[in-house]
């Protein structure tokens, strides 16, 4: 999670990025892919400041369940001084112990960006789909939930200006926008009209190009 410190930009990943569309197609099929034509919907996860945070963040988590399919997963969301945005335990499951960064507690609109990376990582593990090596899997856990129509919340969660920065993901912003373009093109979906972030929304459209 960039807090404040510079943003990668440009595309250093994109070999992987595209290895990895490449593995979601061959583990889970066109036709599984297809089934996913319909991205989350930015109500289904909005976040405000009076909604109740260990609620909400459970609320939101379920949605990410529902969206992936998990129906017998069960999503457990804790908040704690920390250095990464999140992290999951990947046990055996039905339950799923997710923990997310104290920051959250007063960022709450990015909630949902943060759940979906960590609800994707669940997914791919019972996919048994990893890359060696963290970042290579960390990547493809990016690319993932943004091809399979969680991920625009990541790109969203992007905001910056002359006197702080926020990214979450391992992606590149434009890498982002690049996997949306492409579900985009095969889903015809318009996500740019989902952006609440300016800046989201010029990464997108670079990826786009």
């Amino acid at each position: 999670m960039a807090d404040g410190g510079p943003v990668v930009h440009g595309y250093p990943h994109l070999e992987t990025v595209r290895a990895a569309i490449t593995a979601l197609y061959k583990r889970l099929s066109y036709d599984t892919i297809r089934a996913f034509d319909t991205s989350v919907d930015p109500a289904d996860v909005a976040f405000s400041d009076q909604d109740d945070l260990h609620l909400g963040a459970q609320r939101v988590a379920r949605e990410m369940v529902r969206h992936l399919r998990l129906p017998d997963a069960r999503v457990i969301v804790g908040f704690r001084e920390m250095r990464h945005a999140a992290s999951v335990e990947l046990a055996a499951g039905p339950e799923y112990f997710v923990e997310l960064n104290d920051r959250f507690r007063t960022h709450r609109r990015d909630i949902g960006a943060a759940l979906a990376h960590e609800v994707m990582h669940v997914y791919l593990h019972r996919l048994d789909l990893t890359f060696p090596g963290t970042r290579a899997n960390e990547i493809l856990t990016d690319t993932a939930a943004a091809y399979l129509g969680a991920g625009w919340l990541l790109l969203d969660a992007y905001r910056e200006d002359g006197a702080s920065s926020q990214k979450l993901g391992y992606l590149t912003p434009e890498e982002f926008g690049y996997v949306l373009a492409k579900r985009a093109s095969a889903f015809g979906e318009a996500p740019e009209t989902w952006f609440t972030s300016a800046q989201a929304y010029t990464a997108y459209t670079k990826g786009l190009a």
